[in-house]
């Protein structure tokens, strides 16, 4: 049986008296691609560094591909087994980028057999490899970073915000290459703050907000539980409309512009039915993005009061 290629069970990671992140409980399948959400301060690279082993859990167990990232031998050979796409800041500044990607692919200790595919396809240049890492353009360091991440043709890809910098074609040839991967069998964990990015790329989301987990789900399923938008025109005036409509179960936000009403609902079926009475022109009917999905759970609480 093929492990999880990610399990987090019972995380949790403290600095003193500041939790980190707590109570994590995460399983990624092998061949997953999973999006990882939250606004910044939520959580999301102290948990990349603790799936890494970068990092010791104060409580709870991390495994990686099988292996306990506690374990400085296991986590050793889970990390050759992946590629980790960090912030690009991180890189050595005075290093070539021909430099860097032979030196990585070492520690690794796995060959870059995929190198020359990467760099024809997100068009990177020869004498840019050759070139110190400072004097490049952000756009052209953080394909160097794409490439020290992928060149190995790991089984598991963790991205942290990996579409930084990159200009539109430049993102539609990772993308292109990260399908690639998934249908190879790779597992991607994809982090990014880009919601229309995720939602392009991945089929579950886990959602993190202040160092917790608040929900793992396929995207589809978390949009099933959210209010529709709806716009209704009307042919003719309908003074009883906008009574009818304020009656629907689970509506909010009702508007009315002109001849048009704007509402929120979560009941579709009674929508429909009462629209089957009313003199409608025209109706349009939105499913929930994943922004929708987003704001929903990270919506400023409310002030506690004494």
């Amino acid at each position: 049986m093929i492990p999880p290629a990610i399990s987090l069970a019972h995380v949790s990671k403290r600095y003193g008296t500041l939790d980190a992140v707590t109570d994590l409980n995460l399983t990624v399948a092998a061949g997953e691609v999973l999006g990882f959400l939250g606004p910044n301060g939520a959580g999301k690279t102290t948990t990349i560094r603790l799936l890494l082993g970068f990092l010791r859990p104060s409580a709870g167990s991390v495994r990686l591909l099988g292996h306990d990232m506690t374990d400085a031998a296991a986590s050793l050979h889970a990390r050759s087994r992946a590629g980790y796409v960090p912030d690009v800041a991180g890189l050595d500044p005075a290093a070539t980028g021909l430099w860097l990607l032979d030196e990585l692919a070492r520690l690794q200790r796995r060959s870059p057999v995929d190198r020359d595919q990467l760099v024809d396809a997100l068009e990177l240049r020869a004498q840019d490899l050759r070139r110190p890492m400072g004097r490049l353009s952000r756009g052209t360091r953080q394909k160097i970073n794409l490439i020290q991440g992928m060149q190995h043709r790991p089984d598991l890809l963790i991205l942290d915000e990996p579409t930084e910098g990159l200009d539109p074609l430049a993102k539609r040839a990772l993308f292109g290459l990260l399908r690639q991967a998934h249908a190879r069998g790779a597992t991607i964990f994809f982090s990014s703050h880009v919601l229309s990015e995720v939602e392009d790329l991945c089929d579950r989301v886990a959602l993190i907000r202040r160092g917790r987990l608040v929900a793992v789900d396929r995207i589809d399923d978390l949009r099933a539980h959210m209010q529709r938008r709806v716009t209704v025109q009307l042919s003719r005036d309908a003074d009883e409309a906008e009574a009818q409509l304020a009656r629907l179960p689970d509506m909010t936000a009702l508007q009315r512009t002109d001849d048009r009403w704007h509402f929120l609902a979560g009941d579709l079926p009674a929508v429909l039915r009462l629209l089957a009475t009313l003199p409608v022109e025209d109706v349009i009917i939105e499913p929930p993005s994943l922004e929708d999905v987003f704001l929903q759970y990270y919506r400023p609480e409310p002030p506690h009061h004494a």
